[in-house]
């Protein structure tokens, strides 16, 4: 099982910076970081990957972040929000892209 979770602010625009090189939608979305996660939740689930994924949104601002601390460290850090986990490791921030995990999930694998 691969667990994907992804850190944000629910009901907030993300930022216009990405660490996918500006193909997420940041700064060219309109949609909420909730609506961004909802979007990847529904991708993957109707994917090939969907009996192998586990997915779930955590608020930074009202869920408890406890046994996530790679997360929890780098938003506290300034690491653009939303930040995008799979299996505990922080793989992108800034915004969400959803054939980009899409990829890397294949990729862990194999």
């Amino acid at each position: 099982m691969f667990e994907i979770a992804v850190f944000g602010i629910r009901d907030e625009l993300p930022p216009s910076k990405c660490s996918c090189g500006g193909t997420c939608g940041g700064s060219t979305s309109n949609k909420t970081m909730g609506e961004m996660y909802e979007e990847l939740e529904r991708f993957l689930v109707q994917s090939d990957l969907g009996t192998v994924v586990q997915l779930q949104f955590l608020d930074v601002l009202d869920d408890d972040l406890s046994g996530h601390d790679a997360a929890h460290v780098m938003f506290k850090n300034g690491i653009a929000l939303p930040l995008v986990a799979v299996k505990g490791i922080v793989l992108f921030s800034g915004g969400i892209n959803t054939t980009m995990v899409y990829d890397e999930i294949k990729k862990a694998m194999g």
